[in-house]
């Protein structure tokens, strides 16, 4: 059975939303497995420009939820601006780091891996209780994120490693200079510390369709130039008939009653 979705993701709240496909068309030359799924960069794509128009690529880390490595980096790292605020109050207040994607992130898929950009401003800031927030920084990071991709059960699971970082100044290039020392030591803490809770958001992954009694056995996920495929033989928990039969449809033509529209969802 050879058949072809689009692929596509979108925000629940634009239903009729479409991001143009200019991704390659995947082309298979395998035989050798019972089913193969191809997914282009577009599928990846469209999906992260949903989350983004949703609001949902952003992360708000507020007193204990900051590393203590990183509180203590950033502390140390704005000592100087903290102490001009001459409010023990506001000096001993909880930390607050913000990282908001300011633009859709974009996949590449290439036969040595998949990788995907990102932009984002972070913030750094003061939280006082029952006060203003005090913002001591503000700039933009640009990273690369390795993507390792992995067929678990009947799920599409990706397990995302920061590969690239920079950071800059939004505000003056004076600023962006005083931010190189911190460049390295925040690689790691965001390494260590923000993308383990990443990737515990991002850890259902994506659902296939497989129906009760059916499921993927010998997985191999492959990249190609544009991208990737899942080769995979199906094993029956069941006997054949039983899961046809089990997932057939009902006949509701015979019953007089008008089925009803399908429910809105958010990939198709």
């Amino acid at each position: 059975m050879d058949m072809e979705f689009r692929g596509a993701f979108f925000p629940l709240a634009q239903g009729n939303w479409s991001l143009p496909n200019r991704a390659v068309e995947p082309q298979l030359q395998e035989e050798e497995r019972m089913v193969y799924v191809a997914f282009s960069e577009f599928f990846f794509d469209s999906a992260l420009e949903s989350y983004f128009q949703a609001g949902a690529l952003q992360l708000s880390l507020v007193g204990d939820k900051v590393p203590k490595d990183l509180d203590m980096l950033l502390r140390a790292s704005y000592l100087g601006s903290i102490v001009l605020l001459q409010s023990p109050a506001v000096i001993d207040s909880p930390l607050k780091l913000e990282l908001r994607v300011v633009a859709p992130p974009y996949c590449t898929i290439k036969p040595s891996g998949t990788t995907i950009s990102v932009t984002a401003s972070v913030t750094i800031a003061l939280v006082p209780p029952n006060q203003p927030e005090v913002q001591l920084s503000s700039m933009i990071m640009d990273a690369r994120l390795s993507a390792k991709m992995a067929l678990q059960g009947k799920a599409l699971r990706v397990h995302l490693d920061l590969r690239k970082f920079r950071i800059y100044s939004n505000q003056s290039a004076l600023e962006s200079l005083a931010l190189i020392p911190l460049q390295a030591p925040l690689k790691t803490m965001l390494q260590f510390g923000v993308m383990p809770l990443l990737n515990e958001r991002i850890r259902r992954g994506v659902q296939i369709p497989l129906p009760e009694g059916m499921d993927f056995v010998r997985e191999v996920v492959t990249n190609h130039a544009g991208f990737l495929t899942i080769a995979a033989d199906l094993h029956f928990a069941k006997g054949l008939r039983e899961v046809i039969e089990k997932n057939r449809p009902a006949n509701t033509m015979d019953s007089g009653v008008p089925s009803a529209p399908p429910p809105s969802t958010a990939a198709a």
